[in-house]
């Protein structure tokens, strides 16, 4: 595989792969994220294919591409689960995997039969045996949620992130993960919240601050109203209770309606030609991002060779 010259700037820049369907899709998709010098390939949990296989397919057919989950929805896997896949991976492709883990949403949990109990206190548990078995350590555990007794026999070292919304998870990211990922959060918002709470937790724990990963949604494409649409059809997050409360704290009260305005997708949403989308991906590093994770959205009746040229265009001004 020839793979294309990075900037130091694409590699501080990953993509969402598992846009299309199919694997073969997939991993192509993945293939030629590595090959346009993009530093990490990143799969969303949910859809047809598992994200975690996937991954084991991905690893094998990239070199350096890092891999990532955003994230895996802890309720529906247990903990030494996840961490068993990953010990698979981690062997497929040494030192590139980095796990994010979260509790999802209420919603979505009850479309699974699945109660979402308490979700800071068991993605608090989830965090600690999973981090526990990747570390090699032999796991004896006993919790509200959770009681893991084993060991996988091996250290790997996979980080371990977590992802975060409200304050309390980017506090908890600071103090006992090894970083954040973000989904939907202006940049204003992770410049006065975000951020000083993932500091806060960090300097709680005596230690420095993990990595920050600023996951944004990205367009190229002239017709907002396309871009509109696609965002109202696919991005269903501003129905939650808890992206509501994150835009209101960013300044958006209309996110209270549950509804995505034609201002909301415009400041939430990078969207337009590339040198634009570029420029929010740039904001993103200069409030304090350490990483910029894209997720490229199709808009219009063409929509995956808008995720494909999306991907080709931003590659090209990055």
């Amino acid at each position: 595989m020839v793979l294309g010259v990075s900037s130091s700037e694409r590699l501080r820049v990953g993509v969402v792969v598992n846009r299309v369907a199919g694997v073969d899709a997939v991993v192509a998709a993945a293939e030629q994220v590595e090959e346009l010098g993009f530093g990490a390939a990143w799969l969303t949990n949910g859809g047809p294919e598992d994200c975690m296989p996937l991954l084991a397919a991905i690893a094998m057919r990239t070199e350096r591409l890092k891999l990532g989950t955003s994230v895996v929805q802890t309720y529906p896997r247990h903990p030494m689960v996840l961490a068993s896949e990953a010990n698979v991976i981690d062997q497929l492709a040494p030192g590139r995997l980095r796990l994010g883990i979260g509790p999802s949403h209420d919603v979505v949990m009850a479309s699974l039969g699945i109660a979402r109990n308490a979700p800071f206190d068991h993605l608090s548990e989830y965090l600690t045996v999973t981090r526990a078995l990747i570390a090699g350590d032999s796991v004896d555990f006993e919790g509200e949620h959770y009681r893991v007794r084993g060991s996988l026999g091996r250290k790997f070292g996979v980080p371990v992130m977590i992802g975060a919304l409200q304050p309390k998870t980017f506090e908890l990211a600071g103090r006992r993960s090894d970083g954040a990922i973000t989904w939907l959060c202006p940049a204003g918002y992770l410049a006065a919240v975000g951020l000083p709470a993932l500091e806060r937790g960090a300097d709680v724990a005596g230690r420095k601050r993990p990595p920050l990963v600023a996951h944004l949604a990205v367009c190229v494409h002239d017709n907002g109203d396309e871009v509109r649409a696609a965002v109202r059809n696919g991005i269903p997050n501003i129905a939650f209770p808890g992206y509501q409360r994150m835009l209101v704290k960013a300044g958006f009260d209309e996110a209270t309606k549950g509804v995505w305005t034609d201002a909301l997708v415009d400041r939430v949403i990078a969207w337009g030609s590339p040198e634009r989308v570029a420029d929010r991906i740039r904001e993103m590093f200069h409030i304090g991002a350490d990483e910029v994770l894209i997720r490229p959205i199709g808009a219009g009746d063409t929509r995956e060779d808008v995720i494909h040229g999306t991907v080709r265009a931003l590659g090209s001004v990055l």
